[in-house]
């Protein structure tokens, strides 16, 4: 991990986008910001935080950052929470709500958050603090929503809802997220990555193989990979359909690699499954939480000849970005955020039904056998990712939004 400076990344963007964030920033200096989430690491909310609440501080904002303290009972729910807010059919009992409120009120004992011009919360999971501490005036509070939320578990929604609206600000990735019965102003604001961190800085070919070779990852053949935490929604069994398709026609060697996130129990359940499927598959890999995971994550994008992101829902998959700025063209599902990163048969094609192994196969292949067209779409994606979605775009849309809340 670089110290931050946002000074530094001038030799991504260029030097006029710094000054104009300095100059965005000004009215901001002195202003106190608090985020809160559920977990400092395994999640991409956590990823962005870590250099998002740096830079602030760099350019004078002061910017802090507390986590939600829960049990493996209060997680189990919360995950349920997430899985129907993308459309699980689930339902929650009284005493899980019971409990879920319980933990985020002692929570909001711990956390003093009277001193903060602004409180940004992130997710269902520490949602209703809002209605344990008792608002200062003129303190705004943000709900920021990572999840496709277009077509929500109903009776979910209705819970949630009653504490969404407490906030004065919802931010969401994308346009397809806003709700018509929130009264409360929504906003877009697209994830980033840090193209300087150890998961997209560049690479030396030699620091790849490095890398790939303690992996044990094989290079005599081309590599596809999906990189995402064992989650049901990012269909990890239908990558393993879609490679025994692509292998028929293109010897090739596939890497799953995920991580289990510290506020999603599920993962491991679903990592046994996957690996109990791919047992007697050859050329498939599976990695779970390995060591420097950052830096497996950017050379095994880097070294990909074509990279998966298969999901059925998706927030916005920050994956799709990663690989794109390691000139890695991309086949993915067109859901949630993904469609906004690629640009069908510029940088990557997009899949209309998930579940279409054969469309996804093909793809793939037509990649695998088309290699200066694939070259050409990495070139592609890496300026793409350049102009909308690296951290410094972030960072100068959240100036503008609290610039806005704050009315300055």
């Amino acid at each position: 991990m670089h110290n931050i400076s946002l000074k530094d990344y001038a030799k991504v963007v260029g030097e006029e986008k710094i000054n104009e964030i300095y100059q965005a920033a000004k009215p901001l200096e002195g202003k106190s910001i608090i985020h809160m989430n559920s977990t400092y690491n395994g999640g991409g909310v956590a990823e962005m935080l870590n250099t998002l609440i740096l830079l602030f501080n760099d350019i004078g904002i002061s910017c802090g950052w507390r986590l939600l303290k829960g049990t493996p009972s209060f997680f189990n729910i919360t995950k349920s929470f997430h899985n129907m807010l993308q459309g699980d059919p689930m339902d929650l009992e009284e005493d899980q709500k019971t409990l879920y409120e319980s933990v985020v009120y002692n929570n909001s004992i711990f956390n003093h958050w009277d001193k903060h011009d602004v409180v940004i919360v992130h997710d269902p999971q520490p949602l209703p603090s809002i209605r344990f501490f008792k608002k200062g005036q003129n303190q705004p509070w943000i709900w920021r929503c990572h999840i496709d939320i277009t077509k929500p578990n109903q009776r979910a929604w209705e819970y949630l809802k009653q504490f969404i609206s407490e906030y004065d600000e919802i931010i969401v990735s994308d346009e397809k997220y806003f709700k018509k019965d929130i009264d409360a102003p929504q906003t877009i604001i697209h994830p980033s990555i840090d193209p300087l961190n150890d998961k997209n800085r560049d690479l030396s070919d030699e620091e790849t193989r490095k890398l790939l070779s303690e992996m044990n990852i094989p290079t005599g053949k081309p590599i596809i990979s999906q990189v995402s935490r064992y989650d049901i929604w990012k269909d990890p069994i239908g990558v393993l359909e879609v490679f025994k398709k692509i292998k028929k026609e293109v010897d090739c060697h596939l890497v799953l690699l995920g991580n289990v996130a510290d506020d999603d129990p599920e993962s491991i359940t679903i990592y046994e499954q996957v690996a109990e499927r791919a047992k007697n598959m050859t050329d498939v890999q599976l990695i779970v939480n390995v060591k420097n995971n950052d830096l497996a994550v950017n050379a095994l994008q880097k070294a990909s000849a074509v990279v998966l992101q298969k999901s059925t829902k998706e927030g916005f998959a920050l994956t799709v970005s990663e690989a794109l700025w390691k000139r890695t063209p991309v086949i993915a599902s067109r859901v949630g955020g993904i469609p906004l990163q690629i640009i069908e048969g510029k940088n990557g094609f997009l899949i209309d039904d998930a579940y279409d192994y054969d469309e996804f196969a093909k793809k793939a292949i037509y990649l695998l056998e088309n290699k200066e067209e694939a070259k050409a779409m990495g070139e592609f994606g890496r300026e793409y990712v350049r102009e909308n979605f690296l951290v410094t775009r972030h960072l100068l849309d959240y100036i503008v939004l609290l610039k806005r809340v704050l009315k300055l």
